[in-house]
């Protein structure tokens, strides 16, 4: 018989009397304001049950005897921290009998499956695995880019459109948001905000099944969108110009209910000459009649760049285009299209445009785009900071003092005299 322990990790404390018992979680930078329903259960039922005790030296030790039911705090209390800021966030106060149903119904369950599960998921963690080299669903793509092997041997990374943009901007940048995990605490901007209020409204009706298109649901006007994303006034109604413009766009416009639709999927591969695992999460994937559709959408104020590349001016479009035509998604790069849906409110101001990952000018573009990218991040053991006007946008410029200084010489001329600026209008 296979024996489970379930523990805590965090400041724990509890009152003279034992009545109540807190927890207090650290986070890096703010405090969550929330957690996954089934972590919250798990540490409600250890907080409520389950007893104090040293650190055992060893696994084979024997663990604590549980509470008996006679020393049950009256209450358990979990609070998220923010190191950064200071600030904290109640995620739940409850008794024992409150944190027994909630175990009951969301920590079991996922207890459950994580016990008795034996399938893969490839993703982030594919970066930690000790057992990549026996995994046949990780799919293998070598030579996806033509990169190079790092000439200092590092372990195993991970590359994403994500990291390819902060790094390409600032390799300090990089280094203190996607290794570090610390990011700014100054506020999110305008553009940024209604960007991220259009992608929830779009994954949420992109997600509910049966399937249907945009055009076949009503719109939302601006009163909707505000109170549904506690946007003000000026971005609810541009969210809401965008969402119209999108009705027309909607991949799932006539799509049949027996076609696949994914949200948010995570595509992951390996180029093993690198030990590098490649994230991408396209905002949207689904198939039509055979053929595989990748479609990334953006909201902007600002119209596409007639005299720049999409694949150079959206990189995750040139990853699309690699990760298709290396059969990362298992299709024929022939029969599958990557989209760009360019959203911008003013009625026909926005655009679809497509491209062929089985079209080999494009598929050297892609690689030309990625390689120029990948290769300095993947050199790189240094991050020294780069200045300029992304400094003002910047998600770490709370612990960069090249950063701040630049800001300081240069004021953001939308924001006279101050460092605040937009965070930018795109959006995935």
């Amino acid at each position: 018989m296979r024996q489970y322990e379930h523990t805590l990790w965090g400041r724990m404390y509890a009152s003279a009397d034992g009545s109540v018992r807190d927890l207090w979680i650290p986070s890096l930078g703010r405090a969550k304001k929330s957690r996954p329903a089934a972590e919250l259960a798990a540490v409600a039922q250890v907080m409520a049950y389950g007893t104090p005790t040293p650190r055992r030296k060893a696994r084979t030790e024997p663990p604590p005897t549980a509470t008996d039911g006679r020393d049950l705090p009256d209450l358990v209390r979990v609070f998220d921290f923010g190191c950064a800021d200071g600030l904290f966030e109640r995620l739940l106060a409850e008794g024992p009998a409150e944190a027994k149903q909630r175990f009951e119904d969301d920590g079991a369950p996922a207890f459950r499956a994580a016990a008795t599960g034996a399938g893969t998921r490839p993703g982030e963690s594919c970066v930690e695995c000790k057992a990549i080299a026996g995994c046949a669903d990780l799919k293998r793509t070598p030579e996806l880019w033509g990169g190079k092997p790092q000439a200092v041997a590092r372990s195993r990374q991970s590359v994403s459109a994500w990291d390819l943009r902060l790094y390409g901007e600032c390799p300090a940048q990089y280094h203190l948001v996607r290794q570090l995990h610390l990011n700014d605490l100054s506020a999110e901007g305008a553009g940024a905000r209604r960007g991220r209020a259009v992608d929830t409204l779009l994954n949420e009706r992109h997600g509910e099944r049966p399937v249907r298109g945009c055009r076949e649901r009503q719109s939302l006007d601006t009163a909707g969108i505000r109170a549904k994303t506690g946007l003000d006034d000026a971005s609810a109604g541009e969210a809401a110009g965008m969402l119209a413009e999108h009705r027309l766009f909607c991949p799932l416009n006539g799509l049949a209910n027996d076609e696949q639709v994914l949200v948010q999927h995570r595509v992951t591969a390996y180029v093993p000459e690198l030990d590098v695992v490649v994230l991408a999460v396209p905002d949207l994937v689904h198939t039509y009649r055979g053929r595989w559709i990748w479609r990334e959408t953006k909201t902007a104020a600002r119209p596409l760049w007639e005299g720049s590349s999409l694949l150079r001016s959206y990189p995750q479009l040139a990853l699309g285009v690699l990760l298709f035509h290396a059969g990362a998604l298992g299709n024929d790069p022939r029969r599958s299209w990557v989209e760009l849906e360019h959203l911008r409110e003013g009625h026909g101001e926005s655009r679809l445009e497509r491209l062929d990952p089985g079209r080999a000018e494009n598929v050297d573009e892609a690689r030309a785009v990625i390689a120029e990218l990948a290769q300095p991040l993947l050199d790189d053991t240094t991050y020294e900071p780069r200045t300029g006007r992304h400094c003002h946008g910047c998600q770490a410029r709370t612990w960069c003092r090249p950063g701040t200084a630049y800001v300081t010489d240069h004021p953001h001329p939308g924001v006279p005299g101050t460092g605040t600026t937009d965070r930018g209008d795109t959006h995935g």
